[in-house]
């Protein structure tokens, strides 16, 4: 398994030379004006699971007046994959494609093409109770498809970055082999977005956490202000916008969590302990629960430490 470098937020969307990934152009276009599209992918956590190995093949883009634009990733690239999606947090991405040209205008969905789970066994979880593997399929047939619309300006460029929500993406049904992927993604533009980050002191987490496990809890992020605090659900429209792991950065310090590529705007954030299953109604206890705002390229900093 190869794993893609990775760099912080403020260059999210990494320089093909260094991924492996940059696509081709291989569309049937009219031969319109032209701009350029950059496209990173990252991710939020997910419980129980090492690693979450996906291998992209291709990408399509639908403009607006009808055509399809196909970005297709040779053998070479593909070599380079699969990318584990859990080394893409606390604001790190990987690029799939750079500066790629495509007909300008209007686009209304995206779609990520991953590999065929029966041909190329690329698809993998790593289980992190007992280290065992568990094949990985995409559970919607159209690919891992977003129907967020974007612009590509005529003679500029546009770059964007693809969050998988992989606590909520991932699921492990009952009575079937292996786990499923669903299209769980938002897309960002990374002119518009900023972060938020902090500390999480030991007290807070010593209060909320079972001391018999490594886990230490995780904020979550939710659109606007005094928003309710609640689970992942897929039956509601409520549920959080994101989530970040509460751990301890590779350069040593204090157990801390980074929510990154957030849109400028209101939020309202929470830190719980408690294990959440996307498929189940779960009842979670929150603390430190507050209201956020966020500015286009800057970090806000917000630390839970304890009696809030």
């Amino acid at each position: 398994m190869t794993s893609n470098a990775l760099k912080p937020l403020a260059i999210a969307v990494l320089a093909a030379s260094t991924t492996g990934l940059t696509g081709c152009f291989s569309s049937s276009s009219s031969g319109g004006d032209s701009g350029s599209l950059s496209l990173g992918i990252t991710d939020a956590p997910v419980d129980s699971l090492e690693e979450v190995n996906i291998s992209f093949t291709s990408i399509t883009l639908n403009h607006s007046n009808g055509e399809r634009i196909e970005i297709e990733l040779n053998e070479e690239q593909l070599a380079e994959q699969p990318i584990d999606l859990l080394t893409l947090q606390r604001g790190n991405a990987a690029s799939l494609i750079a500066d790629e040209e495509v007909p300008a205008g209007e686009y209304e969905w995206i779609r990520l093409n991953v590999v065929d789970n029966q041909t190329f066994p690329d698809m993998y979880v790593v289980k992190e109770d007992n280290g065992g593997t568990a094949d990985l399929a995409v559970q919607s047939a159209r690919g891992l498809q977003l129907s967020s619309g974007f612009t590509v300006p005529q003679g500029g460029s546009a770059d964007f970055t693809v969050d998988f929500d992989l606590r909520s993406a991932i699921t492990d049904p009952q009575g079937q082999d292996g786990y499923f992927l669903r299209p769980s993604l938002r897309l960002v533009d990374n002119s518009e977005v900023g972060a938020i980050e902090g500390t999480v002191f030991s007290n807070v987490i010593s209060n909320q956490c079972n001391e018999n496990t490594s886990f230490n809890g995780a904020v979550y992020v939710y659109e606007g202000q005094n928003a309710e605090p609640i689970d992942y659900n897929s039956k509601t429209d409520k549920e959080p916008l994101m989530t970040a792991a509460v751990e301890q950065p590779e350069s040593g310090g204090e157990l801390s969590y980074r929510a990154a590529f957030l849109t400028e705007g209101d939020y309202t954030i929470g830190y719980t302990c408690d294990a959440d299953d996307p498929d189940a109604d779960n009842d979670l206890t929150f603390t430190g629960t507050r209201n956020v705002t966020v500015s286009t390229n800057e970090t806000q900093t917000e630390d839970f430490v304890g009696s809030q």
